[in-house]
């Protein structure tokens, strides 16, 4: 029940994400246009918008548990992370109105006649689970790879599709409020403008930090703070320059062009301010490498077998984001120091990324990133870890994995 109650919480926390709220107005042009006439009717047919999200991702979490590890890979792709980091950056410039939003002009062309059924209220939600995805992967991606790894054990299916099907509710919650109080929206002004400014702002600052994990951590650790400042200003600066409290119904070109150059840098401003910010959140700092980390299998067989003992494979890439928090939050941290010590364990890092390692990889059916394989000391592998969700979980893991395989 604790895991369910996690699960929905994660999906309302996703839910009050800046890149859901285009989704409104498909909720609204659903129970708007004088089709609903009380609250019930409102819940109802919301109730029925909901259940299509739910549906997208009960299947996502059924087809993870089904296919393993792959979803590993899915969502540590650089292809996939481009995508998710374009897709802010559109969301962003159509949040603030200066791009199209294809799905909710499509919602408003369909004709929402009375007493249609549920089939239109729940293919909208269908498809608007799928666009919601993006502001979800962080959370949804780390139960997918849970689910995945659970199946993986020969454990039953159920549990994982119960978690996704709670994920889904929690974050189906405003939406079902929303379509019950449709009538009583507010409308547009001043505040709206604002609001959508700030969104977009929040989005092509989201987008960067996708885009960010495509390339070396940027900026520079030593000047993160320095440029936070710098940040700041370009936030405050631009924002204003967009002017969020103007409201208009039409805007000439030139203004909009203007107004994208703001928000865009403002974005990047606020993706500055925010990056160090995330390591002061965490409240852990990385300690000088106190571990020796071998750089080809070969070594690490070699030590492994000079001490009967085993070897820990970290596969890994510059782009994987995941990589770089297993890196701080698990592998420098005194009880997988401990661990280490505890199990004769020897470490061998491969970048997954250069050629020479694809063998390897391929060897021992590395789908997705991070993955720790680990062997004995002929190279047979024990056991499989895919994708990290924190430092607690993985620790258990491999508790687990010593326990049962690893002879002291």
């Amino acid at each position: 029940m604790v895991s369910l109650g996690i699960a929905a919480l994660h999906g309302l926390l996703s839910s009050l994400s800046a890149c859901v709220y285009p989704l409104i107005p498909i909720t609204t042009a659903l129970f708007g246009a004088g089709q609903v006439k009380n609250w019930a009717q409102g819940f109802m047919l919301s109730g029925i918008y909901v259940a299509g999200m739910s549906l997208t991702y009960v299947v996502l979490g059924i087809t993870a548990a089904l296919t393993g590890s792959v979803f590993g890979a899915y969502l540590g792709n650089p292809w996939v992370i481009a995508l998710f980091a374009t897709m802010f950056f559109y969301l962003g410039f159509a949040f603030a109105g200066l791009l199209p939003l294809p799905l909710p002009n499509f919602a408003d062309k369909m004709q929402v006649k009375k007493n249609a059924g549920i089939g239109y209220p729940l293919v909208l939600g269908i498809v608007s689970g799928f666009i919601a995805a993006p502001c979800t992967a962080p959370l949804f991606g780390a139960l997918l790879i849970d689910i995945a790894a659970e199946a993986a054990k020969n454990e039953s299916i159920l549990p994982g599709v119960s978690q996704a099907l709670a994920f889904s509710l929690g974050m189906g919650l405003p939406f079902l409020l929303i379509g019950g109080f449709a009538l009583k929206l507010p409308k547009p002004g001043n505040w709206l403008n604002a609001v959508k400014v700030i969104g977009g702002i929040v989005l092509l600052a989201a987008g960067f930090h996708y885009a960010e994990d495509l390339i070396k951590p940027f900026p520079d650790p030593s000047m993160a703070v320095g440029l936070a400042f710098v940040g700041l200003f370009l936030v405050v600066f631009f924002t204003i320059l967009a002017e969020p409290m103007v409201y208009s119904e039409k805007e000439s070109s030139m203004k909009k062009i203007k107004k994208t150059g703001y928000l865009a840098i403002a974005g990047f401003g606020l993706f500055l301010l925010t990056t160090p910010l995330a390591g002061v959140l965490s409240g852990q700092e990385e300690r000088a490498g106190a571990m020796e980390w071998r750089v080809t299998v070969s070594e690490g067989l070699r030590d492994a077998r000079s001490t009967r003992g085993y070897i820990i494979i970290d596969f890994w890439a510059d782009w994987c984001h995941s990589c770089h928090e297993m890196e701080k939050h698990l592998f420098h941290s005194e009880e997988f120091e401990a661990f280490v010590k505890a199990n004769n364990i020897t470490l061998v890092r491969l970048n997954a990324d250069l050629d020479e390692n694809g063998p390897v990889a391929s060897r021992y059916d590395v789908r997705g990133l991070p993955t720790l394989v680990i062997t004995d000391s002929k190279g047979e592998m024990i056991y499989q870890i895919v994708g990290f969700r924190n430092k607690v979980a993985t620790m258990r893991e491999l508790e687990y994995v010593a326990q049962k395989y690893l002879v002291k």
